[in-house]
């Protein structure tokens, strides 16, 4: 039997949305368990249902923390949560909190799997293609890594591409400010020679960042400072152009018209460029599942957080990746 561990306080908005997500799983999910971490007051309307089990808890994890005040916070949802995949209660978790105490907790009290160098955080983007997501990771876990660490990434994630995203065998790169091999920081350099002898892994070289969301990269390897930088101009870019679009289609009864006119093709757009099908960001190489969703995620997005925790458990990627490792 699968149990999942939600953290239910670290949403902007409280439990509402979690709850409305977690019910609405629920309604496709007829044998999953789960643990909910939180206030009790405010999981009222999960109570008596014999797949939940609640936990009360009386602390949130601030959004700006550090390890040593983490690791004092046992009566928090998040710490709770955490200890409840450690003490094999459940296999994974999710939560909307603190990501600095996501990282924290994760790594330090599930820890890295044997020969795992570095866990690495990833989250998948979507590309041109609606049909297909790019693997990046890391995204921030750290600001530095070793050439070891990249091509560890690089394996963390082929598996989860072909495991949780269905790619038989996922194109890797490294990213980099050019193509060609010699370019980029030194331990992208140390990674790209070490890669080319790696034969578990479909490595193809450097891509810039113009081109990581064409639909024809499957996974990309960075460093932690310029993969957390890459993910945050994207997410700007995105919110900038949709602001733009919906500003250039209201100034007059023409372009209202062309508005209507090009609906369908824009509806497509917002569904391929919906990053709340992503799940939200995992950090992979730790010994269990855990899944760090947006603070202001909706109903939706932790429906779809839920379902990507159910799939990495059902089809054992912890157990897959530390064959892989061994």
């Amino acid at each position: 039997m699968i149990k999942i561990a939600l953290d239910m306080m670290g949403s902007d908005y409280g439990a509402t949305k979690f709850i409305g997500g977690l019910k609405k799983y629920m309604e496709v999910d007829k044998s999953t368990c789960f643990v909910c971490f939180g206030k009790k007051d405010e999981l009222k309307e999960l109570e008596n249902n014999p797949r939940i089990e609640i936990v009360d808890c009386s602390e949130i994890v601030p959004m700006e923390t550090d390890v040593l005040h983490f690791l004092r916070m046992k009566d928090s949802s998040m710490y709770k949560a955490i200890n409840s995949v450690k003490q094999g209660v459940c296999q994974g978790l999710v939560t909307a909190g603190s990501t600095a105490g996501f990282l924290a907790g994760s790594t330090l009290i599930l820890k890295n799997l044997p020969n795992v160098p570095r866990a690495g955080f990833c989250s998948p983007f979507p590309t041109l293609d609606k049909n297909k997501m790019t693997c990046i990771l890391d995204i921030g876990a750290s600001n530095t890594n070793s050439g070891n660490e990249l091509v560890g990434f690089a394996k963390l994630g082929s598996i989860y591409s072909k495991e949780i995203l269905g790619i038989s065998n996922p194109s890797v790169y490294l990213l980099s400010n050019g193509t060609e091999k010699g370019k980029g920081l030194e331990e992208t350099k140390q990674a790209y020679d070490i890669l080319l002898n790696e034969k578990s892994i479909n490595f193809k070289g450097n891509v810039e960042a113009r081109d990581c969301l064409d639909g024809t990269h499957d996974v990309i390897v960075s460093t932690g400072y310029p993969g957390n930088i890459f993910l945050k101009a994207t997410e700007g870019t995105a919110l900038m152009m949709n602001k733009m679009i919906k500003k250039a289609f209201k100034r007059n009864i023409f372009t209202k018209i062309g508005y209507l006119l090009a609906k369908k093709g824009f509806d497509e757009m917002k569904e391929t460029m919906d990053y709340r099908r992503s799940g939200g960001a995992i950090l992979l190489g730790i010994n269990g599942v855990a899944i760090k969703t947006h603070g202001n995620s909706d109903e939706t997005f932790f429906f779809h957080s839920i379902s990507l925790a159910y799939k990495m458990i059902n089809n054992k990627i912890v157990d897959k990746i530390s064959e892989s490792f061994k």
